[in-house]
């Protein structure tokens, strides 16, 4: 892969047009002017998820201060697959990861709840959209994945019932262990393609009966395998939206 000649890709919270002025936050001020020791004329591309990704001058305000001068879009808006991932937190640094992995995989909102078995009972909102964020200007990603309040299952459900748009929920069900994950994608193929999804992936300990009969009456519900191994919380969510995006997401095209 060449390297790009912009020194950084960075998510801003100001909107985008040809002419505007921008003045990057403190931390970003600190990465363009000390770590990356930026000059008069170097370029940024910026992005804020709404208006496309553009293409901006840095202008030095001071040794180590400057504004971005907007210059031309690079890429026009384009939204990520209306997928959802729905998820059991696990501890700190792994949680971080989930973040930054179902960003990078193209969910659209990224969803902790709260199970009978989970063993994490607060989440930073705050951290893990700051991850949500650094892997979006990583991989090149135009809109930011949305982070929701830490909830309970069982709300959550209660909301995707009351919203009644047609989302199919994929239920990623550990207690079927066996069936390999190509069975789960031929599975996935013998429905019509939705246009919008939520991923179920549970905690470490499973989902109790509870929550399993609660599970297996919902009518829009696809109960899937990822395969004969029991995996960790943060494996299974890039098996899960890997075998998304390989048949219903952005992948095939």
């Amino acid at each position: 892969m060449s390297k790009s000649p912009e020194k950084a890709r960075l998510y801003v919270e100001d909107d985008l047009a040809h002419g505007l002025s921008i003045s990057p936050s403190k931390d970003q001020m600190h990465y363009l002017m000390t770590v990356m020791r930026g000059e008069a004329g170097d370029h940024v591309l910026l992005f804020n998820g709404r208006d496309g990704e553009w293409r901006a001058a840095i202008n030095p305000t001071g040794k180590k201060t400057c504004v971005l001068a907007v210059e031309a879009i690079t890429r026009p808006q384009s939204a990520s697959p209306d997928a959802w991932l729905l998820f059991a937190p696990v501890k700190k640094a792994r949680l971080d990861f989930i973040a930054q992995k179902a960003s990078e995989m193209g969910a659209s909102r990224i969803w902790p709840v709260q199970t009978d078995y989970c063993q994490v009972s607060r989440v930073n909102d705050n951290r893990l959209a700051a991850n949500a964020i650094e892997a979006a200007e990583q991989t090149e990603r135009l809109d930011i994945a949305h982070i929701m309040d830490f909830t309970p299952l069982s709300m959550a459900l209660d909301a995707l019932d009351a919203e009644d748009d047609g989302r199919l929920l994929i239920w990623c069900d550990e207690d079927s262990a066996g069936m390999p994950a190509l069975n789960a994608i031929d599975a996935m193929k013998a429905h019509p393609k939705p246009q919008k999804v939520a991923i179920l992936i549970g905690p470490e300990g499973g989902f109790s009966e509870t929550e399993r009969l609660r599970l297996s009456a919902l009518q829009n519900c696809l109960k899937v395998s990822l395969g004969p191994r029991i995996l960790r919380a943060d494996t299974a969510v890039i098996a899960a939206l890997a075998c998304y995006q390989s048949v219903w997401g952005d992948w095939p095209s």
